[in-house]
């Protein structure tokens, strides 16, 4: 009898862990838009944690730092054509360009509040909320198709006034 309680014990620890590294790595993939560097950022992060030491949420907030440091090493800020991976609902935030990303993702899916996601991501509170409310805006106009203007919406944040040619 307690050998069937301790296996209980040890498959719902087992399964708490899953969901909080499939969460970490979800929003590891989303941060670096790339699935080399979240699984590279969330090993880092399984290495460096101490399950006797930390928290569930000191490993996800590990993670996403090294997810963001990871992202801002790289000289190219686009996706890795990994959105398969993806659920379909979340692949227009691969789209966005990093710095709105980054946000987007910290803030609205994480929900952390804006001076956490301004230290994690060394900006300024007040670029957090910018880069934030630019993607909320860009996320609806984002798809397989999207027009020039579109387009240059999302990376400005202003809409064109003259057509491009």
């Amino acid at each position: 009898m307690n050998y069937e309680v301790a296996q209980v014990v040890t498959s719902t620890e087992e399964t708490r862990l899953e969901r909080i590294i499939s969460r970490a790595f979800l929003t590891a993939h989303l941060l670096t838009a790339n699935i080399e560097q979240a699984e590279n950022a969330l090993v880092g992060a399984i290495d460096s944690w101490n399950p006797d030491r930390d928290s569930d949420e000191d490993l996800v907030q590990a993670a996403l730092r090294a997810a963001v440091q990871a992202a801002n090493s790289t000289s190219s800020n686009r996706s890795d054509q990994s959105e398969s991976r993806i659920p379909t609902e979340l692949k227009p935030i691969l789209r966005l360009p990093a710095k709105l990303r980054h946000c987007y993702v910290l803030r609205m899916l994480e929900g952390l509040s804006k001076d956490v996601c301004a230290r994690i991501l060394r900006l300024d509170s007040r670029q957090v909320e910018r880069y934030t409310c630019a993607a909320l805006q860009a996320l609806p106009l984002i798809s397989e198709r999207t027009t020039i203007a579109q387009q240059y919406f999302v990376y400005t944040g202003e809409w064109l006034r003259e057509p491009v040619c």
